[in-house]
C-alpha cells in the first residue's frame, strides 16, 4: 500500500502536538499520561494494516503530546519542592554581570544555576534568579555558597495584562529568591564575563551604553525607560533585542569576510564549504557569548538545520524548511510554545516566504541597487500588514510609524551598528585599544543618528481593542483574493467572510453592568463599566519605576475599549493613589471624587452625597466630613445599587470607623458583594460589620508576596465562621461579576476566564485552603 503521509506531515503533526500545553486547563495526572501511552501502544500492535498511514500522523501527534506534557511536568516537579523554602546552597553564576565596572549599588536580578542544595548535589540543572543586595560582586564562572528564601513567580493576572508566569516558565525562570547570606566559594571567571569586563571598560564611557550591552551581550536589564519607551511607540524594540536577524547577520558576516580572505589562498586549499562553517562558528560564538537566550537558542537550531539541509542537497521548499524547523525546535525544548518570541520568529519568518512567493517584485527589481528602497519598502509595507494580527494579539496596539522608522532603523542598524559592534568586540577581545575604541564610537554615534531620527518621528502608540483583532488578518484574506483572483468566482463566500470579520465591532454585551476588581498586588483597582464608559475606584500603586496603572490598569481598559467617566479615591495612601495623575492624563475629562479637601474635586466624598451614573446610584456612608489628607479611616466609603443588587466598597476601612457604620446605618448596611476592608488585615472586617453587611460574596485586593502577610489569618477565619464566601486577587486573579436584571455571573482569570495550567498556584498556599 501506498503511504500517504510524509516527513512534512508527521513534522506538521509533531507540532500540533505540542499547542495544547497553552490551552490546558492541567497537565495530565500520572495516571492520564500512562492510560493514554497504553492505548497507543495498543493501536500500534492491534490497528490492522489498513489504518496504518492514519495511524502513524496520530502516534506522532500523541507522542508528541506525551512529550511535552512530561517535560513540563518535569520541570515543574524539580522547581515547585523549592519554592517558598530557606534554603542553603551552592550555586553557579550564569548570568553576566554588566554592572562590575558601575558605581551604581542599587540591587539587581542575576541568574544563577543551583549545584548543592542543603549539602545534596542536585543531578539535573536548576536555574534560579537571585535578588542580590549584597556588597559583593557575583561574576558569572564563580561559585557562591548562599542563604537563599525563595520565591515563585506570581504574575498579576488581568485581561489585557502582560502574563508572568507564562513567560517565566517558557524560559524556565519561575524560581527567583532574596540572598540573606552569602559567601564567595571559587572567584573563577569564566570566558564570557572576561569579555563583558574587557568591554564595558568602553561601553560605560558612552551615553547609549544601555543599547550597546543589549546588543552586545543580550543584556536588556539596565535599558533606559526613555529609550526603551522610544523604541516601542516608533516600532524598532525588535532591532534591540537578540533574535534571528541577528544570528544571521553574524553569520552572513563572518561567511563574507571569509569569502574574501579566500581570494588570497591558492585554489588547492578552497572548498566552497569552509565559509558556511566558520560563518555558522562565528553566529555560535555570539550566541554562547549572549548565554544563549531562548531566541538566540531558537536561531543557532535553525541555522543548523539550515546548513544540514544545504550540505546534503535537499531539495526543499521554504514552507518544508520551516515546517521542520518548528518541529526539530520544538522537539528539543516543548516549552518554547508558550513564548511569545517564539511565535512571533515563526509568524515573521512564515510572513516573508508567503510575501516573497505570493507578492514578489518584478525580477528587474530584485537585485539592482537602485531599486533597493523599493525592495525595503515592499518588505516593511508587506510584514506591516501581514504581521498585524500577531502584534495586536501580542502587543495590543501598533506604531504610528512603525513602517518609516523601520525604514531607517534597520539600514543603521543592519550595516553600522551591529557590524561596528561585532568589530569593537573582537578588537576588545585582542586588546588593540584605539581600533576598539574607534568601533565603538562609531556604534555610538549611529545610535545617536538613529535615536535622534526616532525621537522626530515618534507620533505615538494606536492601542486597538479586542473587537478588532479577527479583523486584522485582512491582510492575509486581501493578499490571497488578489493573487488568485477568486473573489469573480465566490464574492458571496468572500462577502460572508467580511461578515465574520467585523461582526465583533457589533456584539451585544450579555451584562447590563460589570464589576472588575482587578490583580494589581498590593493595592486596589476596582473598574465598574457597562461595555463603554467606566468608573475606577482607586488607581493602584506606583512603583519605584512603573505603576499598577501603567502596566495593568491602562491596559485593562484599552482592551475593552473603555472610557473612563469617573475616579474616585478611597483616601491618599499610595497603594490606592499612586496612578492618579497617569490616569487623568489620559483621561482628562473625567471627573474626581475624594473625602480629602486638597485634591480638585469635582465631587465631595462625604456623608450623604449621592450619584447617579448610568443605572447605577452611588451612595457615600463614609466619612462625614473632608480632611486635608485622607488615611484609612477616611476611607470613602459607597453603597452601589442597581435596584437589585448592591455593592460596599470600603477602600482601607479600619474596625472603629466599622463599629460607626454599624450604629449609624444598622441593617441598611446589608449588601450583596463586599470589597473587604484593608486588604483583609486584622484590623478591619470584625465581626459585626460582617454581620451586618452580610454579603453573598467578599473579595480583596492583595499580592502574594507582601510584608504585611495580608490577608490576615484572623481576618480570614472570621469570614469563614461566618461561613461567608470570599475570593482574594492573589489567588483568583481578576475578579469580575457580570451583572444582568435579576442574576449575576461571577468569574475569575485562573478560574473561568483563563484556566490554564500556567497559572496555577505554585508551591504551598495555607491561607487559602
Amino acid at each position: 500500500m501506498r503511504q500517504f503521509y510524509s516527513l512534512d506531515l508527521l513534522a506538521i503533526s509533531a507540532s500540533l502536538g505540542c499547542v495544547p500545553l497553552m490551552f490546558l486547563r492541567a497537565l495530565p495526572t500520572d495516571n492520564q499520561w500512562y492510560v493514554l501511552a497504553f492505548i497507543l501502544a495498543f493501536a500500534l500492535f492491534f490497528i490492522p494494516s489498513k489504518f496504518r498511514n492514519y495511524l502513524m500522523i496520530f502516534a506522532v501527534f500523541i507522542l508528541s503530546f506525551l512529550w511535552s506534557t512530561a517535560y513540563s511536568k518535569q520541570y515543574l516537579t524539580n522547581t515547585i519542592t523549592y519554592i517558598d523554602k530557606t534554603l542553603l546552597v551552592k550555586a553557579k553564576v550564569d548570568g553576566l554581570n554588566t554592572r562590575y565596572l558601575l558605581a551604581d549599588s542599587s540591587p539587581y536580578f542575576i541568574k544563577f544555576t543551583l549545584l548543592e542544595i542543603d549539602n545534596h548535589p542536585l543531578d539535573f540543572e536548576l536555574p534560579i534568579s537571585v535578588y542580590w543586595d549584597q556588597s559583593q560582586t557575583p561574576l558569572a564562572g564563580q561559585i557562591w555558597q548562599l542563604t537563599l528564601k525563595t520565591r515563585v513567580v506570581h504574575s498579576y493576572l488581568n485581561e489585557g495584562g502582560f502574563d508572568s508566569q507564562r513567560f517565566a516558565i517558557a524560559n524556565r525562570n519561575l524560581l527567583s529568591a532574596k540572598v540573606l547570606k552569602a559567601n564567595l566559594v571559587s572567584d573563577k571567571i569564566n570566558i564570557r564575563q572576561t569579555v563583558v569586563n574587557q568591554a564595558t571598560s568602553y561601553i560605560n564611557l558612552f551615553s547609549y551604553r544601555d543599547i550597546l550591552l543589549a546588543l552586545a551581550f543580550g543584556d536588556r536589564t539596565q535599558l533606559d525607560d526613555d529609550n526603551r519607551n522610544i523604541m516601542l511607540q516608533t516600532g524598532v524594540a525588535h532591532l534591540m533585542a537578540i533574535s534571528g536577524m541577528h544570528i544571521l547577520l553574524v553569520f552572513m558576516i563572518c561567511s563574507f569576510t571569509v569569502k574574501i580572505a579566500l581570494f588570497l589562498l591558492p585554489q588547492r586549499l578552497i572548498y566552497y564549504g569552509i565559509p558556511i562553517v566558520i560563518g555558522w562558528f562565528g553566529a555560535f560564538c555570539y550566541a554562547w557569548l549572549t548565554g544563549f537566550n531562548p531566541p538566540a537558542l531558537r536561531a543557532i537550531l535553525a541555522l543548523s538545520v539550515w546548513i544540514y539541509l544545504r550540505y546534503y542537497n535537499y531539495q526543499l521548499s521554504a514552507w518544508q524548511k520551516i515546517n521542520r524547523i518548528i518541529a526539530i525546535l520544538l522537539l528539543f525544548d516543548p516549552l518554547m510554545i508558550l513564548s511569545e518570541s517564539f511565535w512571533l520568529s515563526c509568524y515573521a519568518v512564515i510572513s516573508l516566504i508567503f510575501l516573497f512567493e505570493w507578492i514578489p517584485l518584478p525580477r528587474f527589481m530584485q537585485h539592482k541597487k537602485r531599486w533597493y528602497l523599493v525592495r525595503l519598502l515592499h518588505l516593511q509595507l508587506g510584514l506591516m500588514l501581514l504581521l498585524l494580527p500577531i502584534q495586536l494579539l501580542i502587543f495590543h496596539g501598533i506604531s504610528m510609524a512603525s513602517l518609516l522608522t523601520n525604514l531607517i532603523a534597520i539600514p543603521i542598524i543592519s550595516f553600522c551598528t551591529f557590524p561596528a559592534i561585532l568589530l569593537a568586540l573582537l578588537y576588545t577581545i585582542v586588546d588593540c585599544f584605539y581600533i576598539a575604541l574607534w568601533f565603538w564610537f562609531i556604534a555610538e554615534q549611529s545610535l545617536e543618528w538613529l535615536f535622534y531620527c526616532l525621537k522626530q518621528l515618534n507620533y505615538g502608540w494606536l492601542t486597538v481593542c479586542s473587537n478588532l483583532y479577527l479583523l486584522s488578518i485582512s491582510g492575509w484574506l486581501l493578499i490571497f483574493v488578489l493573487r488568485t483572483g477568486c473573489w469573480r468566482r465566490f464574492f458571496i463566500t468572500l462577502l460572508v467572510l467580511w461578515i465574520i470579520l467585523i461582526s465583533p465591532l457589533f456584539k451585544q454585551q450579555d451584562y447590563s453592568w460589570r464589576l472588575d476588581m482587578l490583580d494589581v498586588g498590593h493595592g486596589l483597582a476596582v473598574v465598574l463599566h457597562n461595555g463603554k464608559s467606566a468608573i475606577l475606584y482607586d488607581t493602584g500603586a506606583k512603583w519605584e519605576k512603573s505603576s499598577a496603572m501603567q502596566r495593568i490598569i491602562i491596559p485593562f481598559l484599552q482592551w475593552h475599549n473603555l472610557d473612563v467617566q469617573g475616579i474616585i479615591i478611597s483616601h491618599q495612601h499610595n497603594d490606592h493613589i499612586g496612578g492618579l495623575t497617569e490616569l487623568q492624563k489620559y483621561y482628562p475629562n473625567a471627573w474626581l471624587m475624594s473625602s480629602s479637601s486638597k485634591l480638585n474635586n469635582h465631587y465631595h466624598c462625604i456623608t450623604g452625597n449621592t450619584i447617579t451614573w448610568d443605572r447605577l446610584t452611588l451612595q457615600v456612608l463614609w466619612p462625614d466630613k473632608l480632611v486635608d489628607y485622607a488615611q484609612n479611616e477616611d476611607s470613602c466609603v459607597l453603597q452601589i445599587s442597581d435596584g437589585n443588587f448592591k455593592l460596599l466598597l470600603t477602600g482601607d476601612l479600619e474596625r472603629n470607623q466599622e463599629y460607626q457604620l454599624v450604629a449609624k446605618y444598622h441593617n441598611k448596611l446589608a449588601s450583596t458583594f463586599l470589597q473587604i476592608p484593608h486588604h483583609a488585615s486584622n484590623t478591619s472586617s470584625s465581626y459585626t460589620f460582617i454581620n451586618h453587611v452580610a454579603p453573598r460574596l467578599s473579595f480583596a485586593s492583595t499580592s502574594r508576596y507582601n510584608p504585611w502577610k495580608l490577608p490576615s489569618y484572623k481576618s480570614i477565619a472570621r469570614y469563614r465562621e461566618l461561613d461567608l464566601d470570599f475570593l482574594i486577587t492573589a489567588k483568583s486573579g481578576q475578579i469580575s461579576l457580570f451583572f444582568n436584571k435579576h442574576d449575576w455571573t461571577l468569574k475569575t482569570m485562573r478560574g473561568e476566564i483563563s484556566p490554564r495550567w500556567y497559572h496555577d498556584w505554585f508551591g504551598s498556599l495555607p491561607i487559602y485552603e
